[in-house]
């Protein structure tokens, strides 16, 4: 099963590097979120409700600003009013063929300064939230992307946070480049470490073809990994998350997340060795870590209580400023600084130990629950870069892969930190609700975020409730590059996680587990570039000279390395034969194995599959003995 996952993973890289071209939006082209009077408009007071009113005023006496405010200029003969949590109002859609589709919704939303969030169901199935921003007029307003199949499709919006008036729904078939995920597989980090290069080669490998196991283990004031030891190891304590997936799946997942959230700088942090953790993770067993930060920070000077909530959010919390913090000379900028120190501290045990990992500071930003996302996006954006100017330029750690947690909001696009500080977008998938299971794709949610950065980055579940069911990923297209349930009853409640689901995704083909990575310090990098420096070649393989600029040296008995199928070509068909060896779909007798073993190590394996990739998307290697 390793094999056969590995194999497929960059079989599945090489054919999407050759299969698929696609014109980028040039800067001064239309966005993909873009309106146009393109596609097919419905009237919401036309459809079917649940505890909604269709109401025609023209005049709201006072909005949540105090102003009054004309609607008169809704479209049909009224709108819908969605008040109450539960209610909804459902539309029926034509499409002309299965396929991904734009909705745009116009609405009104008067009530509430800040946004209101309502749910969005496609056929009874949920597919994420819309969030509709303040506006005392009717406006248009981009919902997101959808799969919809040929003929009758039902449109739902149900109330979450309630109070939005809704005038019509458009739908319009969505550019189909947008599937065709080719993220940028370049580092914002010019300098990052070989194995950080190639556990994103990797990924990038991996995305859109298979999703990463996740799971985040059990963290917080409580966890004290008590039985730590140097000599035995120190992932120990509060496995139960990752014992229930065993003892349920027979597997493990690939990807552990951990939280750094007892590092600060106060005289009472305490360590519960999570560097070491990740540290073991990757070096022991083999995994992958995704390290976030709740990061704690005092109310007032010289206190040694920390928090990290905001007032509105916990009883627990912290009045600290941000805008203060990013000040020079000020208490809360110290705190800051020094924070900042201690925490490059555990990230240099993991670079010591030759430990990439996933990072995604400052989380749920916009959500306005933490102290860095309280005072809005820009002072946000600016303690990010700071963090990562420390961090990357100032501390030197070349081992980070920069996540953002963000949302698909229209304010999104503010709170982006942008394309030179990310390296991958994560989602926080919250959306188990009325004590059922969301088993969804969310695949809505997922293009949506796919085209807030044009498909350069790649996209993941960094935090979810449920994980969506194998069978909705594949037949959505819904690529996410991992899921990461939060721990407790987040994994473990049958209300979010049922346990045959979870055995299904464990144990199906599109998920990779622990036992199925590869060994990341071998891994090849591949960067995309298709222009690496030419290499004159034998001149007993002029005829692949003209098809590829990386060399072959001391021939073989039987022919030429990697020439499987004996056409004096190394190309896709000769990669296709090899993965299908791999994959026991066939069998390559003895005089094709020895021109199979293009790393002349003895042996046909990975390595071969990896080497041989490398030489047809033209990068710089050699087929044989180096």
């Amino acid at each position: 099963m390793k094999y056969r996952k590995i194999a497929a993973v960059i079989a599945a890289a090489v054919f999407s590097a050759n299969c698929f071209t696609y014109m980028p939006f040039k800067e001064n082209d239309m966005s993909v979120n873009a309106l146009t009077d393109e596609g097919t408009k419905y009237e919401f007071e036309d459809g079917r409700f649940d505890n909604i009113k269709v109401e025609n005023w023209t005049k709201i006496d006072e909005c949540a600003s105090g102003n009054s405010a004309d609607i008169s200029d809704w479209s049909g003969t009224g709108f819908a009013n969605m008040t109450s949590k539960g209610s909804s109002v459902s539309v029926d859609v034509d499409a002309p063929k299965d396929g991904l589709y734009e909705l745009v919704i116009r609405y009104c939303q008067p009530f509430d300064l800040n946004k209101k969030v309502q749910y969005l169901n496609v056929n009874s199935t949920n597919q994420g939230e819309i969030t509709f921003p303040y506006c005392e007029k009717f406006q248009e307003m981009s919902a997101g992307y959808v799969q919809l199949k040929k003929g009758t499709n039902e449109i739902q919006l149900k109330s979450y946070w309630g109070y939005t008036l809704f005038d019509y729904l458009v739908i319009k078939e969505a550019d189909q480049s947008i599937m065709d995920l080719s993220p940028d597989r370049n580092l914002v980090n010019k300098n990052a470490s070989d194995t950080t290069k190639r556990l994103f080669s990797y990924l990038c490998d991996v995305y859109g073809n298979h999703i990463l196991s996740g799971q985040q283990e059990y963290c917080g004031s409580h966890n004290y990994n008590y039985n730590a030891d140097p000599t035995t190891g120190y992932i120990v304590d509060n496995e139960a998350e990752f014992d229930y997936i065993k003892e349920k799946t027979g597997k493990m997942p690939a990807i552990r997340g951990i939280d750094f959230l007892n590092y600060n700088s106060s005289p009472k942090m305490w360590d519960d060795q999570a560097a070491e953790r990740a540290a073991e993770w990757t070096n022991k067993f083999g995994g992958i870590s995704t390290i976030t930060w709740h990061w704690s920070v005092p109310s007032e000077e010289d206190s040694t209580d920390r928090c990290f909530y905001v007032e509105s959010a916990s009883a627990n919390y912290t009045t600290f400023s941000i805008s203060k913090g990013l000040e020079e000379g000020t208490w809360e900028n110290k705190v800051i600084m020094d924070d900042i120190a201690l925490i490059a501290s555990k990230f240099k045990i993991l670079k010591d130990a030759d430990v990439p990992v996933l990072f995604r500071p400052l989380h749920e930003a916009e959500g306005g629950w933490f102290w860095w996302g309280v005072e809005g996006a820009e002072p946000c954006k600016k303690l990010y870069h700071l963090l990562y100017d420390q961090l990357t330029n100032v501390y030197g750690l070349d081992n980070i892969i920069w996540v953002w947690t963000g949302s698909t909001s229209p304010a999104a696009d503010d709170w982006y930190p942008g394309d030179e500080y990310v390296d991958i977008v994560g989602y926080d998938k919250y959306n188990a609700v009325d004590g059922l299971p969301c088993l969804a794709s969310l695949s809505s949610t997922f293009y949506n975020l796919v085209a807030g950065t044009d498909k350069k980055k790649m996209v993941t579940m960094s935090e979810n409730d449920s994980i969506p069911a194998v069978g909705n990923l594949i037949n959505d297209k819904a690529g996410w590059l991992w899921f990461c349930p939060w721990y407790n009853n987040y994994l473990t409640s049958q209300q979010i996680n049922p346990v045959d689901d979870l055995i299904d995704i464990y144990t199906s083909d599109y998920c990779i587990t622990l036992d199925e990575l590869p060994d990341i310090r071998k891994y090849p990098i591949s960067t995309g570039e298709t222009e690496p420096p030419v290499t004159t070649l034998p001149s007993q393989t002029t005829t692949q000279a003209a098809t590829t600029t990386s060399s072959v040296t001391t021939m073989p008995v039987h022919g030429v390395y990697g020439d499987l199928n004996s056409d004096q070509v190394v190309e896709m068909t000769d990669l296709t034969l090899l993965s299908q060896h791999l994959l026991s779909d066939i069998t390559l007798d003895a005089t094709v194995l020895e021109l199979a073993d293009v790393t002349a190590d003895g042996s046909v394996n990975i390595a071969d599959l990896s080497h041989l990739k490398q030489y047809i998307l033209k990068e710089p290697v050699t087929l044989g003995p180096q």
